[in-house]
């Protein structure tokens, strides 16, 4: 859908603060066919310690796929702010629902700039033994959260998992096949797949060739790539499954895996990463697994709720490199980048319409790059040898974070966040023009006010 751009005083007169909803709404009961429409607004006064520079640090620490890539994609869905005000949530869209036939959403959302499909679909509940199938755009059932939108996250921004290992949300053009079995007893197993065609940048980012591109060094060169992957460029395949021991209590568990057929990045020099520019393309694997378990208080409108999850991502990509600034006898060598994450969360109502939580997440406590042995001679006087099998080793990103969050009615949410951080980046340390990658800590403070106007649809999972 080709981008609409708004007014930026609009903007600002439509977000003196910033709002979105409290929670998803619950799925209609009536048994006749209705159409819902909805309207979320939500929004973020940001600051850190960082001199406003705590959002750039997390989204570019040293050796994360966006640090260095050049390809497009990527879907912020509201995780990334600048000091100060910021429109996080701007939505509008509708939701249908036919009792016992399916449902159907569309959903536009805005950054305040440019406005976006950001979901249209069609599910069917009339197959036959228990199977759903559900096409268009939309975002995929892996994981606890990838298919929330912001104004259903518990905390104002997303884990860095999401962020930074699946650019903000695996979302695509195709479609989900998905069985639900209810077996005898307290349980509950669902298993599904999906085929996309999506160009996310941490999993599917598409370059195709590019010509033109400066270096860091000053050349400008044409770069091979292969043009985009047909369709399907991503496959999922996941499986979750609940067990309620006692009445208000349940425990889940799930698998997934995300399989990306063709990626491709282009890395500029970057201190303590690479020490050239250099292109990149192959496949990408992701899994995931996720534990959570809730239980319900006794008080009203969510006193003594319990909710704790974990969830733990473990990423792959099998790369052979394309293209060396420095190194052009490098050029077909293969590399593994590999990458793990996890976010752990517990949230408690310690009041009516109050939530309290803490989050601890991370990505990057397994970084590192394998230079296998290269299918051609290496660079000179060693023509008569074969390039050895190197390992490169990366830091970590680290976060904790607090969050109050105040159910002011039905519509309207009052948060706050507090987080801290340590994050590798690079930065000038000797003053000699060159860039050094160093670990800083930061602290930063969220405020969030959000407000919804009609319903929305329930989030598959």
């Amino acid at each position: 859908m080709p981008a609409i751009r708004l007014p930026h005083a609009t903007l600002l007169a439509t977000l003196l603060v910033t709002v979105a909803t409290p929670s998803c709404a619950t799925e209609h009961e009536s048994d006749a066919p209705h159409v819902t429409p909805f309207i979320i607004v939500g929004g973020v006064a940001n600051d850190d310690s960082a001199q406003g520079r705590g959002a750039e640090f997390l989204q570019n620490a040293n050796g994360l796929f966006n640090v260095h890539s050049d390809a497009g994609g990527a879907h912020s869905h509201g995780g990334s702010f600048r000091r100060g005000l910021n429109l996080q949530t701007l939505e509008a869209g509708l939701h249908a629902h036919a009792p016992g036939w399916g449902e159907a959403g569309l959903r536009l959302s805005s950054d305040g700039h440019h406005v976006e499909l950001e979901d249209a679909w069609l599910r069917s509940r009339v197959l036959p033994g228990g199977l759903q199938a559900q096409g268009g755009r939309f975002f995929s059932a892996i994981g606890l959260q990838n298919d929330l939108h912001p104004h259903a996250w518990a905390f104002v921004d997303q884990a860095l998992p999401y962020q930074l290992l699946l650019a903000g949300g695996l979302r695509g053009d195709g479609a989900q096949l998905a069985v639900l079995a209810q077996q005898a007893g307290p349980w509950r197993l669902r298993l599904g797949a999906e085929a996309f065609q999506s160009d996310n940048a941490a999993v599917a980012a598409q370059t195709g060739p590019v010509s033109g591109y400066v270096t860091s060094t000053g050349k400008t060169v044409s770069i091979p790539m292969r043009d985009s992957a047909a369709w399907p460029q991503v496959w999922t395949a996941f499986a979750k499954a609940e067990w309620m021991p006692a009445e208000g209590q349940s425990l889940s568990g799930g698998l997934a895996t995300v399989r990306g057929r063709q990626h491709q990045e282009l890395h500029s020099y970057h201190p303590g990463i690479n020490d050239a520019d250099h292109a990149l393309q192959g496949s990408t694997r992701t899994d995931v697994v996720s534990l959570g378990w809730q239980a319900e208080g006794a008080g009203d409108q969510g006193a003594g709720d319990v909710q704790l999850t974990a969830e733990y991502f473990r990423q792959t990509k099998d790369l052979q490199l394309t293209y060396h600034d420095t190194k052009p006898w490098n050029i077909g060598m293969p590399r593994q980048l590999r990458i793990d994450g996890y976010a752990l969360q517990a949230l408690y109502g310690s009041a009516p319409r109050w939530q309290l939580g803490v989050r601890v997440d991370s990505v990057g406590n397994v970084h590192e790059a394998v230079r296998s042995a290269s299918p051609v001679f290496c660079a000179p006087p060693y023509q008569t040898l074969r390039c050895p099998r190197q390992t490169s080793a990366f830091d970590a990103l680290q976060r904790a974070s607090l969050v109050a969050t105040w159910d002011l009615d039905s519509h309207q949410r009052l948060r706050v966040q507090l987080s801290r951080a340590r994050v590798p980046v690079a930065e000038d340390v000797n003053g000699d023009g060159r860039l050094d990658a160093v670990r800083k800590g930061f602290n930063q403070v969220f405020l969030q006010y959000q407000l919804s106007f009609g319903g929305q649809h329930t989030h598959a999972h």
